[in-house]
């Protein structure tokens, strides 16, 4: 199966989303936070459109879901970048972020 987006193009979109919810909320930013979230950001928006080009048969919020449950599966089997960058716990059974290293 081809894969339907570039982790390198998405995942630091997802990061950026994560910082800036973060920044406003001071807690982890749960799954479907980062999902809103990427399908209102411009970047993100445009990713998941793409990717739908090869999903044609899904949903933009199930492409979004699917781009965040990557970025969770990569960190959880240890081959992430983002693996020391952010803490996570489940959270209704999903995985949510906040970064590491207080902001400021």
């Amino acid at each position: 199966m081809t894969p339907s987006f570039s982790q390198d193009d998405v995942f630091p979109i997802i990061r950026r989303i994560i910082t800036a919810i973060y920044r406003e909320k001071r807690d982890f930013v749960t799954h479907d936070e980062i999902v809103a979230a990427l399908l209102n950001d411009p970047s993100g928006h445009r990713e998941v459109i793409l990717a739908q080009k090869v999903r044609t048969n899904e949903t933009e919020e199930r492409v979004a879901a699917n781009m965040v449950a990557w970025f969770s599966q990569r960190i959880t089997v240890g081959a992430s970048v983002d693996q020391n960058s952010f803490e996570r716990k489940k959270i209704r059974g999903k995985w949510a972020y906040r970064p590491r290293q207080k902001l400021v």
